[in-house]
């Protein structure tokens, strides 16, 4: 009778201490395949193609990544109530203590934030999360093994200048027009 008792407490206080949040990961399989959404999942192979105009550092960085996945809300005339719920909800995730920021930027209507999984010198995971309010919004998991923060972000760099090729990647033109 005393380990029934003490199995039920346990199972009592496993199922009391879990965490109800939802998780960035489950915000994505949640909405991969909403038509209101547009999603890309991208292996690493197709970043580590011909990148010639990448320098060493820029290479060693491109292989610490595991695949990245994106996922984008449009903002139109008929969905706006949505996308504020949805925004609102992102945002309420990445405020989570295991989200840490390493940085934002823009103004006005347009914003982006830049987190991290993991160590500050080692992360797991980057996300960017970047919202317009005339366009939209849109969130991109980096996962990787130990990147670096720093070197991450002159790779973002790099491919904002053109540097990086991504010839295999969907066009992501106009993705949040």
């Amino acid at each position: 009778m005393k380990k029934v008792l003490i199995i039920v407490v346990l199972l009592s206080l496993g199922v009391v201490s879990c965490d109800n949040e939802t998780t960035l990961q489950e915000f994505y399989v949640e909405h991969q395949n909403d038509n209101q959404y547009l999603a890309f999942d991208i292996p690493a192979s197709l970043l580590t193609g011909d990148n010639s105009a990448l320098n060493a550092e820029q290479k060693a960085t491109l292989e610490t990544i595991k695949k990245v996945n994106i996922l984008g809300f449009p903002l139109k005339e008929e969905n706006k109530e949505t996308y504020e719920t949805e925004k609102e909800r992102l945002t309420s995730i990445l405020k989570a203590d295991k989200y840490k920021q390493l940085m934002r930027y823009g103004g006005g209507n347009r914003k982006a934030e830049l987190y991290y999984l993991g160590e500050e010198d080692a992360i797991d995971e980057l996300i960017v999360f970047g919202s317009d309010d005339e366009k939209g919004f849109g969130i991109a998991r980096v996962t990787g093994n130990d990147m670096d923060p720093e070197a991450m972000i002159r790779l973002l760099k790099s491919f904002e200048k053109g540097d990086l090729n991504v010839a295999g990647l969907p066009d992501l033109d106009g993705f949040l027009d």
